[in-house]
């Protein structure tokens, strides 16, 4: 076990959880038919609904999916942990239409594959968009059943429901992988599925930061909390999912690291702490005395992404930056400042989390320091 933080021998009390009480139902949200969850604030519930790509509305006071998107049943199953406490939960929703009601032994096959995941420790929100769409699949194959999924009836469902339709290429993948994993948990064969159509995976590059333009978002980021966070997912290349879930005790000033917890693929990794953000992160916990998370809520909990998404965004604004900006954009800066330092990449892949060093070798191409080094044969000619 890690040793315990010392930033200012600052003592962090925990929060206790309370048995939590949560209400669910659909209702008209935006012109849409949503799932809505209510409660009274619980660090774990919110943890939940946000792993699964829940919004949060002000208006309902709770958190919401699209229907066409989640069910009630794989939201309540969710953030249950996969448990029903019947004497807890309150679910009101509307009579679903008689050609969406998949069958029990569907939906058992369904529950199934959801317990094989989280067995196999899959995280909450990739079983919520695996079985989601399994579901949605069997919704649109109504007579379909539960064992009589064919090649070709996923060819026509993939080419109508992400081909025709033009829907992003990770949406199409979740898809395909989901489906194939149906068909594993429960031992069925679909015949050759390698040559399943999936979308070309444009490869762009994405925008990067220069240093002085770096130094800009900080410098017209004066909010402590706000620079503090911003400065922690540049200085280490974190993902916002991972900057956003570390814990006090993750801090560890004494050896110079921090450790991240159960990251992309369910990993645990070490970063190293810059001695500049060491100093901003003991004046953040002077001021704010963070208790659960190292970012938190107003009203406790983690931080979320659209609040960390729209910090950035303001101080891009207030930088006079016109690059396209999002959170990952200073994880990518990040790696390409330090390949441009000359790091070594296999030193870089573990710092960033990559499983494999391909993913890496991108900075190579996006830091561009060979490239300018090539004289155009222009440059030689007496024109």
């Amino acid at each position: 076990m890690a040793p315990q933080i010392n930033l200012d021998d600052l003592s962090i009390a925990q929060q206790h959880l309370k048995e939590p009480t949560y209400k669910i139902r659909k209702i008209r949200h935006r012109g849409q038919e949503v799932v809505l969850v209510q409660f009274t604030y619980n660090t774990e519930l919110y943890r939940r609904c946000k792993e699964m790509g829940g919004r949060y509305t002000r208006t309902h006071r709770g958190w919401w999916w699209l229907a066409s998107e989640r069910s009630v049943a794989d939201v309540k199953r969710a953030i249950s942990g996969g448990e029903s406490n019947d004497k807890e939960l309150i679910v009101a929703q509307s009579k679903p239409q008689k050609s969406s009601q998949i069958s029990s032994i569907v939906s058992g096959k369904i529950h199934e594959m959801e317990r094989w995941m989280r067995q196999m420790r899959y995280s909450e929100s990739t079983v919520a968009t695996y079985t989601s769409l399994v579901r949605k699949f069997f919704q649109e194959n109504i007579s379909l059943k539960w064992a009589g999924i064919t090649k070709d009836i996923i060819t026509r469902y993939n080419h109508e429901e992400f081909i025709a339709k033009k829907k992003s290429f990770n949406t199409q993948n979740q898809w395909i992988n989901a489906i194939k994993l149906y068909l594993k948990v429960h031992g069925l064969n679909a015949g050759d599925l390698q040559d399943i159509q999936r979308p070309r995976k444009v490869k762009s590059l994405p925008d990067i930061l220069t240093v002085a333009e770096v130094k800009k978002i900080f410098h017209c980021t004066p909010n402590q909390k706000h620079r503090t966070l911003l400065m922690l997912i540049y200085s280490c290349g974190l993902r916002i999912g991972e900057t956003l879930a570390i814990k006090p005790a993750d801090i560890q000033s004494g050896e110079g690291l921090i450790y991240i917890r159960g990251a992309k693929g369910q990993k645990d990794r070490r970063v190293p702490l810059s001695d500049r953000v060491l100093i901003e992160l003991r004046r953040y916990f002077k001021m704010y005395q963070p208790k659960d998370y190292l970012f938190e809520g107003q009203s406790g909990g983690k931080y979320s992404n659209r609040s960390a998404a729209q910090v950035l965004k303001r101080a891009g604004m207030r930088a006079g930056i016109k690059k396209q900006l999002t959170l990952h954009t200073l994880r990518h800066s990040y790696a390409t400042h330090l390949t441009n330092q000359g790091v070594n990449i296999q030193f870089l892949q573990e710092i960033l989390g990559h499983k494999s060093p391909k993913t890496t070798m991108l900075y190579t191409h996006l830091s561009g320091k060979d490239i300018r080094n090539i004289k155009s044969p222009l440059d030689d000619m007496d024109i």
